[in-house]
């Protein structure tokens, strides 16, 4: 446990009230018990601090904490990154297995750094890299050739394969893939899938025997400050590499096709899909089950709300919604026309 004391100190924050309280973590106000700190960081959190049973609070505005008879407060007057800096605080990471487990296989030709974890039935194949204070939980499997830098977490059921070069101080979660096959595939005859989508003909009229598969030949480059989410796909390259830029984010389920180039700082949220050869600018921000057609550049800084379908190229600095997509304000004028097409139908009719 941490004092209050500790913990402004730790944080940046002014402290007032009892310095020597002690703390076992952050909570939100109506379930926090007595050795808990109230994260009150609106007006409705402060309101509930009297539904539990916290002695401290964090405020990001000023307060009469006595008022809400508390023992101490601490005050942030850095918004929403105090919940933050509050959670790192307290974050003890899950600690792997000190050293090689005797159950895991180690290829000869690798390369393992200083201060390396390796967990129970991991599997490390030949000419590997890996490098110092790299942790690597149970069952995971990194294939030949695959560099590995410093600082690197791979969680349980992770999949690495043949080629793959992943940056410093990457978290990747449990049972991502990353270097699998990427989906490419041509019709024997040239009369399949392929023609159809050059064809501007609303008829559809395939002719082939089988599809032909096209081989995976490249590979994938994480960078620097990755975080990549459980059961995530991230397909190697068909020549070039698969890219995912320095500091980006992929939540949960997120799927990255071949030859994708996805830039820095980039938050993908969960159930996303980016199709085979898209570029995707910095800073760029998918909502959940959004999705990115094959071959379109999306410029820096653009949005995609949630469900938004992008089917061609995107500008620089755009928030876009809906399928198709267009800009957020065309979007909501729309459906709010929508939503009077009943009463419009009725007006007609008469």
């Amino acid at each position: 446990m941490l004092t209050l004391s500790d913990i402004s100190s730790q944080i940046g924050g002014t402290l007032e009230g009892n310095p020597a309280l002690l703390v076992s973590g952050p909570s939100e106000p109506r379930f926090a018990s007595k050795t808990q700190l109230a994260l009150a960081l609106n007006d409705q959190y402060i309101e509930e601090i009297s539904c539990g049973k916290a002695k401290a609070a964090l405020f990001t505005k000023p307060v009469n904490w006595r008022k809400l008879n508390l023992e101490g407060a601490i005050f942030l007057n850095t918004g929403k990154i105090a919940l933050y800096q509050i959670n790192k605080l307290f974050h003890y990471p899950p600690k792997g297995t000190k050293g090689v487990n005797q159950s895991a296989f180690v290829d000869g030709s690798a390369k393992i750094g200083k201060r390396v974890n390796i967990g129970p039935f991991s599997y490390i194949g030949a000419n590997c890299v890996v490098g110092d204070n790299v942790t690597i939980f149970s069952n995971v499997s990194i294939m030949n050739n695959v560099n590995i830098d410093s600082g690197t977490i791979l969680y349980p059921g992770v999949k690495v394969l043949e080629n793959v070069k992943i940056g410093k101080n990457v978290i990747c979660n449990s049972n991502a893939v990353i270097g699998s096959d990427g989906f490419s595939f041509v019709s024997d005859t040239g009369e399949g899938i392929e023609k159809v989508m050059l064809s501007r003909s609303d008829e559809v009229k395939m002719s082939l025997n089988k599809y032909l598969k096209v081989e995976s030949l490249g590979s994938v480059e994480i960078h620097d400050y990755v975080e990549i989410g459980a059961n995530c796909c991230i397909d190697r390259g068909t020549i070039a590499n698969t890219t995912i830029g320095e500091g980006t984010k992929l939540d949960n389920l997120v799927h990255i096709a071949h030859n994708v180039q996805l830039g820095r700082n980039c938050l993908i949220c969960g159930q996303v899909g980016i199709a085979g050869s898209a570029k995707i600018g910095d800073r760029v921000v998918m909502g959940g089950q959004s999705g990115v057609g094959d071959n379109i550049e999306v410029g820096s800084d653009v949005i995609l709300a949630g469900k938004t379908g992008l089917s061609v190229n995107a500008k620089s600095n755009q928030f876009l919604m809906g399928n198709p997509a267009m800009l957020k304000s065309r979007n909501l004028a729309s459906y709010m026309a929508f939503r009077r097409l009943p009463q419009l139908i009725k007006m007609l009719k008469k």
